[in-house]
């Protein structure tokens, strides 16, 4: 009997998530909001230092960007208490952003760097 019990629970506690009548993580597992207003962003790092890579398609928007990200990261900061560093990398969009999505780009590929100390 209680096996069946068992079975049951697991069964609505698997239907409920499934149908979003219950929560499937809370907020505090969210990520740090470092990409908000910022399309086709990527970021990644520790405590220490964040890299955080956008791409842009003109080096004026590339600026901008990177002006929005290095806000977004002194919010975070402020917030959170983390990172110290923060490092952005605007990225030209095309081949480069296929290339260079997750790494840091070469000179070539980059319209914008900029490497901060936060705290």
């Amino acid at each position: 009997m209680k096996g069946m019990i068992r079975v049951f629970v697991a069964i609505c506690t698997a239907l409920c998530v499934m149908l979003g009548l219950a929560p499937a993580a809370s907020a505090a597992t969210a990520n740090p909001p470092f990409c908000k207003g910022v399309k086709s962003c990527t970021f990644g790092g520790d405590a220490g230092q964040t890299w955080v890579n956008a791409p842009a398609s003109s080096a004026a928007k590339g600026r901008a960007i990177a002006a929005r990200l290095l806000s977004n990261a002194k919010a975070v900061h402020r917030g959170y208490g983390a990172p110290r560093w923060i490092n952005i990398h605007v990225i030209k969009k095309g081949s480069c952003r296929r290339t260079y999505g997750h790494r840091p780009p070469s000179r070539a590929c980059a319209y914008e760097h900029v490497l901060k100390k936060l705290s």
